[in-house]
């Protein structure tokens, strides 16, 4: 009788502290968070949506026919292309279309505790257990898997039925940046990559100019070129550079021998990575890493190409993250985290545990062309 109430107190308690937990989107991400997930709370994109097969965003194509005329004596007519008025209207949308897909881990307790209040135990076992979701999903987002290691990252496209989609894995950044890929067979979230009507669908692939030992003037070309081709509009342009360590101290070094980086700048640099550079913020995560998922001009989603250096362009107006709401306790509180079942007990272990699952996407509302990647770097 003691173990099932137990249990039940260890269920009951659990149910509460997800949603608890998770609700607050906002403080679980600073506290643990890394740069992507941090940047996408501080810009306000993780979007709490329903529960779905897929996220859909509309996306603009080719153009429709317009006829100019003078109203006053409805003469003098003339259209922007060969099309007439009289012609059936032109399609000029399509659906970029993300696949949500679900995970799920077990949470373990010792099948007895001490006497007293479970209360903070089991709170904190959720919150680690919550921050490690959340650190693994960055992981997963940059490089492809979940462990982060040199030489295993991974490109994962976003939608069942794309080039090189990956069954239960999420879209990673080495899809999103990838504007090498061609051929009507390349999809991206649905779209052929390679279509002249979605020209805007692809990320920018820059030529760095350099490999281990870049210049000043070498870093600064690339970027600017990189930056002005993806700039559109004040929204569709990017504005967060993510790139290695080893890259960000080399610019730093350029920067400083330049006197680029002013007082101002320097003074923060002991409470932020990011430095500012032609209305973008350079920063470094610590799970990229040189690998040959980033040479795009010659990787083909198998294992050609040689390890380069991740620089890339990023356009935080368009990147989101969307959660589905889970929970268990109070509706008005629904966490992203939803208990499965009951408390269980190890068949083996003294052990008790419970199951809990998420489900997510990243997604693109406002375009891929604002992105950018600078290839051609080997920066250690």
């Amino acid at each position: 009788m003691a173990a099932f109430d137990y249990t039940q107190k260890i269920n009951t308690l659990t149910t509460v502290a997800i949603d608890e937990v998770t609700r607050d989107l906002a403080n679980l991400v600073t506290e643990g968070g890394e740069k992507v997930l941090k940047k996408m709370q501080e810009k306000g994109r993780i979007f709490m949506v329903n529960d779905a097969e897929k996220v859909a965003h509309p996306v603009m194509y080719g153009s429709g026919s317009t006829g100019y005329f003078d109203p006053a004596g409805l003469s003098g007519a003339t259209t922007d292309d060969s099309n007439a008025l009289n012609v059936a209207a032109d399609e000029i949308m399509a659906l970029a279309q993300f696949q949500m897909l679900s995970a799920t881990r077990n949470i373990n307790y010792p099948q007895a505790m001490p006497a007293g209040n479970l209360i903070p135990y089991i709170s904190n076992a959720i919150k680690m257990n919550m921050m490690d979701i959340l650190n693994k999903e960055e992981k997963l987002f940059l490089c492809g898997v979940d462990t982060g290691t040199a030489g295993t990252e991974e490109a994962n496209y976003p939608l069942v039925g794309d080039k090189n989609f990956t069954t239960g894995l999420p879209m990673s950044m080495g899809a999103v940046v990838n504007g090498a890929d061609t051929g009507s067979a390349i999809k991206f979230a649905g779209i052929d990559t390679d279509d002249a009507t979605f020209a805007h669908w692809k990320p920018y692939v820059g030529a760095a100019g350099f490999t281990s030992s870049p210049s000043f003037d070498l870093w600064t070309a690339a970027l600017d070129d990189a930056i002005l081709a993806c700039s559109f509009s004040e929204t569709e342009r990017p504005d967060w550079i993510l790139t290695t360590k080893a890259a960000y101290k080399d610019i730093l070094v350029r920067l400083r021998g330049k006197s680029q980086i002013n007082d101002a700048v320097l003074a923060n640099l002991g409470t932020t990575d990011e430095i500012p550079y032609a209305g973008c913020m350079i920063d470094w995560s610590r799970y990229l890493t040189k690998d040959k998922v980033w040479d795009v001009t010659a990787w083909d989603h198998s294992s050609a190409g040689t390890a380069e250096t991740p620089i890339l362009g990023i356009n935080t107006n368009s990147l989101r993250l969307n959660v589905v709401a889970g929970g268990g306790v109070n509706e008005d509180s629904l966490g992203f985290v939803q208990k499965v079942g009951g408390t269980q007990k190890h068949a083996a272990k003294a052990n008790v545990f419970d199951r809990v699952q998420y489900k997510r996407c990243w997604s693109l509302d406002g375009g891929r062309r604002s992105f950018f990647q600078i290839e051609g770097a080997t920066l250690d």
